[in-house]
């Protein structure tokens, strides 16, 4: 059975920025911010990350059985997304209040063009054999 395409195996929501109830979204009062990120989802495993401008990539691989969200808690850049087996590329801007949905399959790579920090929900735990190394055309 084929796979989907890849705009189907990716998708971008911003969570709003709202004083209203809502089980996903964003927050600011005179205390800080809250970020309500992902309401429902299994999540096994959490991770933090920054990136610089001009310091290259982070990913570059894909998971054959993993799924993650990724959620971008500061700053701005590009995501870029890739399927090795039907060719198809996919490149997005992202910016803080992003949350993205990559399937397994799909190989992924982010590169900041402001301090991006990003936080990584996966639905299984890490397992080393399931981190493959993708090369991206061009």
């Amino acid at each position: 059975m084929p796979e989907p395409p890849l705009a189907a195996r990716v998708e971008l929501v911003h969570l709003p920025l709202s004083d209203e109830f809502a089980t996903e979204k964003r927050f600011a009062d005179s205390r800080g911010q809250g970020h309500l990120i992902l309401n429902g989802a299994p999540v096994r495993r959490v991770g933090l990350f920054t990136l610089e401008p001009g310091t290259g990539f982070r990913g570059g691989h894909l998971h054959r059985r993993k799924g993650e969200y990724i959620y971008i808690a500061a700053g701005r850049g590009r995501a870029e997304f890739y399927c090795p087996a039907s060719g198809e590329r996919l490149e997005l801007e992202i910016k803080a209040g992003d949350r993205l949905r990559i399937a397994p399959g799909v190989a992924h790579r982010f590169a900041a063009q402001e301090s991006l920090t990003f936080v990584e929900m996966s639905d299984r735990a890490y397992e080393a054999d399931d981190d493959l190394p993708a090369s991206f055309p061009g």
